[in-house]
């Protein structure tokens, strides 16, 4: 019995830990995505980032027949940018500990966006 009830012990406390890590992980990986707006932009709220290497993912598709367009993005200090229609990019960037918005914005057309961070 007493064995028993160590195995027991055991198999919660393993499978409370992948529980509390899996939310961890989908907290730590915030996603959006925003179909075309007449502000030709798209917003992510980080929620708090624990400071270090930030990965930024932006997809912007436009709609078939629309002028190509540049977008840029900004999140604390760093900033980058690319062609809408370029495949899905990444980049990375180091940061403090803080709250943090991803903001992407297209100079022309609106395109569909995609953004992501991970950490």
């Amino acid at each position: 019995m007493k064995k028993l009830l160590s195995t027991a012990t055991v198999a919660a406390t393993v499978l409370a830990g992948v529980l509390v890590g899996a939310g961890t992980a989908s907290a730590a990986n915030p996603t959006k995505r925003c179909e075309p707006s007449a502000s030709r932009s798209c917003s992510l709220p980080s929620g708090f980032f624990p400071g270090g290497t930030i990965s930024i993912d932006i997809d912007a598709i436009l709609r078939p027949g629309a002028q190509e367009t540049w977008f840029s993005f900004t999140i604390g200090n760093c900033k980058g940018g690319a062609y809408a229609n370029d495949p899905p990019r990444s980049w990375t960037c180091v940061l403090p500990a803080s709250f943090y918005t991803l903001t992407a914005t297209a100079s022309f057309e609106s395109p569909s966006w995609e953004l992501g961070l991970r950490w």
